[in-house]
């Protein structure tokens, strides 16, 4: 014990290993000494501009500004500040998309860097959301009210360099409470934002088309998020057709679910009017018809009053990705889902937990697109697949997983470029018959 006790050393008798101490005081003196430092090297706020700068900032009128770009404490940077500031004007011809044409007016665009973005995207729209302003548009002008009428139009959307199948990369916003700015390299953008009359959108759809598909978004999403959206899927699952969007008077806030909810009662008819509108005009040989979430519930009320009405809509392929609709009234219009497509198909999971608060808040058994312990709300003549060993990540809501697994994307990606429907363990042989290959009443993904 003696011996033991003779060779522990004092506190005051640490030795230095190379340059770094052992005492923490020290160590962490020397590292709050090189912060400062650092900071200290990041340069004065006021630092002048390159005159090369200053004389193309003057020369567009745009005022100078002080603020800081990311590099540390006040750093000011003249080429960030440029590019933050510098004007608006037409994209390049090998950038841009053609628009459709007879279009009315054409809002403000932008530059886009070729090198900054993995492609452009066309996507057509209709809404019946209310649009504010005059025979021009921008994103502003097209609010979460309900408008009696749908307005038409045509949006670009780019797609960064940095897009990672499953991702609609967008701004973040840091703990400071600040969004970043948009950038064409890193973020989905709208690069163009034309409105259209109701007969010049009739003129553009007319044009010759393989196949047409329509993506109708769910609850919690706004104009621009839809169009990301439309835009992202298409992207990802290579479709080469036209791709449509219908927005219906989403508030794009979570905790606007009851007004979302209103808003999808409201919105079949300005559905019914396009799905009408695309089977008279629109010279396709196959529409495609996706519904996502609360998105499905307008779907369904569009389809009453074409069941109602006896229309026939000509729809080819519908899908259906996590449904937030009653068990029961899925059940009741089932029939009509069914005579309003050539073929329907339904995903499911019981990872979802969007769908399971939607039940809970409803105090409802079950929802269209969840899976209970039972398994999913089978219909003979409508294909179900059980998505949930690909959409179960444990701090997510697993509400997309349609269009953020790369499975589910490549099986949506079949059935809209197929000129023929195939059956499920036709496209994706890994999915597995249940509860068995001699007695199929749905597919899952395996776990």
């Amino acid at each position: 014990m003696v011996m033991l006790a003779s060779q522990i050393q004092a506190p005051n008798s640490l030795q230095p290993i190379g340059p770094v101490y052992r005492r923490p005081r020290t160590v962490f003196i020397v590292l709050f000494c090189a912060l400062a430092t650092g900071c200290a090297h990041q340069g004065p706020v006021s630092q002048p501009l390159k005159p090369h700068v200053h004389k193309a900032l003057q020369k567009h009128g745009i005022a100078l500004k002080r603020s800081g770009y990311r590099y540390g404490p006040g750093y000011y940077h003249h080429v960030r500040h440029f590019h933050a500031n510098r004007p608006w004007r037409p994209t390049t011809g090998e950038a841009s998309e053609e628009a459709p044409p007879n279009k009315s007016t054409t809002g403000a665009e932008v530059v886009v860097n070729k090198s900054a973005i993995k492609g452009l995207v066309p996507v057509y729209f209709a809404t019946n959301r209310v649009v504010t302003g005059g025979s021009g548009l921008e994103l502003s002008q097209i609010s979460y009210g309900r408008a009696a009428s749908n307005t038409f139009g045509y949006v670009t959307v780019s797609i960064p360099v940095i897009h990672k199948m499953g991702e609609v990369e967008v701004p973040g916003t840091n703990w400071l409470g600040i969004k970043e700015a948009e950038q064409d390299g890193k973020h989905f953008r709208i690069q163009k934002l034309n409105r259209l009359s109701r007969e010049e959108f009739a003129a553009a759809i007319a044009n010759p088309a393989d196949s047409l598909m329509l993506f109708i978004h769910g609850y919690n999403v706004a104009f621009n998020d839809a169009a990301f959206k439309a835009a992202q899927i298409a992207f990802d699952a290579n479709y080469k057709g036209r791709v449509m969007m219908y927005s219906w008077p989403s508030k794009g806030g979570w905790k606007d679910y009851d007004y979302d909810r209103e808003s999808a009662l409201f919105a079949p008819d300005g559905l019914f009017d396009l799905l009408q509108l695309i089977k008279k005009e629109g010279k396709v040989s196959r529409i495609i018809v996706i519904a996502h979430s609360l998105g499905s519930e307008v779907v369904l009320g569009a389809l009453q009053q074409a069941a109602l009405s006896q229309t026939t809509l000509g729809i080819t392929e519908l899908i259906f990705a996590a449904p937030d609709v009653d068990r029961d009234v899925y059940l009741q219009r089932a029939n009509q889902i069914k005579a309003a497509a050539g073929a329907v198909t339904l995903y499911a999971s019981s990872t979802d937990l969007a769908l399971l608060t939607s039940m809970k808040k409803a105090q409802s058994k079950s929802r269209m697109g969840f899976v209970t312990r039972s398994g999913p709300t089978v219909v003979p003549g409508i294909e179900t697949i059980d998505v949930s060993a690909v959409g179960s990540e444990m701090f997510a809501l697993n509400h997309s997983t349609y269009s953020t697994s790369r499975a589910v994307l490549d099986d949506i990606g079949r059935i809209i470029s197929s000129s023929a429907h195939l059956k499920p363990p036709q496209r994706t042989p890994t999915l597995r018959s249940m509860p068995d290959e001699t007695d199929t009443t749905y597919w899952m993904y395996p776990y």
